[in-house]
């Protein structure tokens, strides 16, 4: 039996590829580098307008957060601490967990995101084995000649458990999907929760005469999932296909894997609390426009004759214009 395995290691201190305001569809995230603040603005009523719900308590100093209908009287404190999973080589990727604890939460929540060209995603995989890449922290592809890592064949884990960067705490899934890859295959396996504790050791499946080999464990989002029941190694019922279900975005040295959309955008690397702070003044300064009558109005519609081709002094038509236009 192998030793249980620590934690990943956490600091308050933000990685670099974390850093600044990031814009989604429904909100504003800040991941400040001074005193590692964060803050999130939730984007109301299509965007329109811009609710300073989660922040410091000195950004009231800074600006008075507007009180309505739309705002909680008071904004939540939450303090977010980073654990790196792994990086690659060019630094322009990397997977982290946010432990995020949210106010009259007793337990710290796990949210694990992957970055990819300054896009944040929640759905991706991180390409080898756990006990090469806690060790590593930093990969590359064999193109680069740093690692050992192949390129895209080999087993992939799935990281992303979580549904959001949310103001409460987000739904984590129960069952993960990571994937092998080989000859052109990409054969899934499932995982689930359980009760283990977290080691390195490795369970099997295979195809033919081929045989593979995956971690037995997977850890993430503050919780362990297995793809093998008890003490057995061999997987069985594994899904074979020959494409991604998805949409897929590779970094640029194919060690991480995102799928779908991406979740956040980053707009401002260098990010502060006054940016922040600005442009949601700039959004609840603009007024939408009037909304649509519920019964529009309605005009005559007339047609009118082209009196250029009527016989203008010829009195057998006076009749018939003045009938035209009414009269």
């Amino acid at each position: 039996m192998q030793a249980e395995i620590p934690p990943y290691e956490i600091q308050d201190e933000i990685p670099d590829l974390l850093a600044g305001i990031w814009q989604g569809s429904d909100r504003l995230l800040l991941f400040g580098k001074e005193n590692s603040e964060f803050a999130c603005v939730l984007r109301e009523f299509y965007g329109r307008y811009a609710d300073r719900a989660a922040e410091p308590a000195r950004y009231a100093e800074l600006s008075t957060r507007t009180r309505n209908d739309a705002t909680h009287a008071s904004a939540e404190h939450i303090v977010v601490r980073y654990s790196t999973i792994a990086e690659n080589a060019a630094r322009t990727a990397g997977a982290y967990e946010l432990i995020m604890q949210y106010p009259q939460q007793k337990k710290a929540v796990h949210i694990p995101v992957c970055v990819i060209d300054g896009k944040l995603y929640l759905d991706f995989l991180v390409h080898g084995s756990a006990s090469y890449t806690d060790r590593e922290k930093i990969l590359a592809s064999s193109s680069s000649g740093v690692t050992e890592i192949p390129s895209d064949e080999g087993f992939w884990r799935d990281c992303g458990a979580a549904s959001g960067i949310l103001i409460a705490p987000p739904v984590i899934d129960k069952e993960l999907v990571s994937y092998y890859f080989a000859d052109g295959f990409y054969y899934h396996i499932r995982y689930w929760l359980c009760e283990m504790p977290y080691t390195y050791e490795k369970a099997y499946f295979s195809d033919g005469e081929k045989s593979f080999s995956v971690d037995k464990y997977v850890r993430i989002a503050g919780n362990v999932y297995t793809c093998a029941t008890g003490r057995r190694t061999q997987i069985r019922n594994i899904e074979k296909a020959s494409a991604l279900v998805a949409t897929a975005a590779f970094d640029s040295d194919r060690v991480f894997l995102a799928f779908g959309e991406p979740y956040l955008v980053r707009v401002d690397a260098d990010g502060s609390q006054e940016t922040l702070l600005a442009s949601v003044d700039e959004t609840n300064a603009q007024r939408a426009p009037l909304p649509k009558p519920l019964f529009p109005p309605t005009f005559p519609h007339v047609r009118w004759p082209r009196y250029e081709e009527l016989e203008l002094y010829n009195p057998a038509t006076w009749s018939r214009r003045n009938l035209d236009i009414g009269k």
